[in-house]
C-alpha cells in the first residue's frame, strides 16, 4: 500500500503538474497561468484526500494553503518566481516537522521504520524494548531524523535559489529532477547510516 501511495503521489504531485505546465506552454499559455494550472493538480488531490478521509490531515491542509496563497500572490502581482519558489515551503515545513520530532518519544524516522517492520509481518516489540532500554538505539534514530530534516532544509534553500536564478521555463523540470535526487540521497544515505558496523547489529539483529 505504501509503495502504491508513493507512486500515486509522484504521478499526481510531480509528473502531472510538469506535463500540464509544459503542455500549456507549448500551446502559447503564459508561464504564470500554466504554473497555476499545474499547482491546481496537487491542490485537487489534497482536497479529495480531505473529503475522502473526512479528517484533517496537516500535509493536505498545508498543500491547499500554499496553493491558495501562491495563487493570491500571483494575482496581486507577485510574479512567476513566487509560484516557482512555493515548493520550497513544502519541503521546509516537512523539515520542521522532522526536526521537532527529534527530542520526542517517537522521532518520525523511527515511527516510519517501526511501521515498515510491522507491515513486513514482524513484531515491533523488540524495537520497542530497545527504544526503552538503549540510549544508543534512540540516538541512531534521532540522528537519522535530524539528518533528513537537514536534507529537506537544504532542498528548500536550493529550490528558492533555482526559482530566482534559472529561466522560468527551466525551473519546473529542474525541481522535478531535484525531487527524485533528494529522495534518493535521503533513502540511500539513511540505509548507509543504519548499516554502519557500529549500528547494524543493534538495528537488524
Amino acid at each position: 500500500m505504501r509503495r502504491r501511495e508513493l507512486v500515486t503521489t509522484v504521478l499526481g504531485d510531480v509528473v502531472a503538474p510538469l506535463v500540464l505546465f509544459y503542455g500549456l506552454r507549448a500551446v502559447g499559455v503564459a508561464a504564470g497561468p500554466a504554473l497555476l494550472a499545474g499547482a491546481a493538480v496537487p491542490a485537487a488531490r489534497a482536497s479529495w484526500g480531505l473529503l475522502r478521509h473526512r479528517r484533517v490531515e496537516w500535509f493536505a491542509v498545508l498543500v491547499l494553503v500554499l496553493c491558495v496563497a501562491s495563487a493570491a500572490t500571483a494575482l496581486l502581482g507577485g510574479g512567476d518566481r513566487v509560484l516557482l519558489a512555493r515548493e520550497a515551503l513544502v519541503t521546509a515545513a516537512l523539515g520542521v516537522v522532522l526536526l521537532a520530532s527529534v527530542p520526542s518519544a517517537r522521532p518520525v524516522l523511527f515511527t516510519i521504520g517501526r511501521l515498515t517492520l510491522t507491515e513486513a509481518g514482524h513484531s515491533p516489540d523488540d524495537w520497542d524494548h530497545r527504544w526503552a532500554s538503549s540510549a544508543r538505539f534512540r540516538g541512531i534514530w534521532r540522528w537519522l531524523t535530524a539528518g533528513w530534516a537537514a536534507g529537506l532544509f537544504l532542498d528548500a534553500a536550493l529550490r528558492v535559489l533555482i526559482a530566482y536564478t534559472l529561466p522560468v521555463d527551466v525551473v519546473p523540470a529542474v525541481h522535478a529532477v531535484q525531487w527524485f535526487a533528494v529522495l534518493a540521497v535521503l533513502l540511500v544515505g539513511g540505509q548507509v547510516w543504519l548499516r554502519l558496523p557500529r549500528h547494524r547489529e543493534l538495528i537488524f539483529s
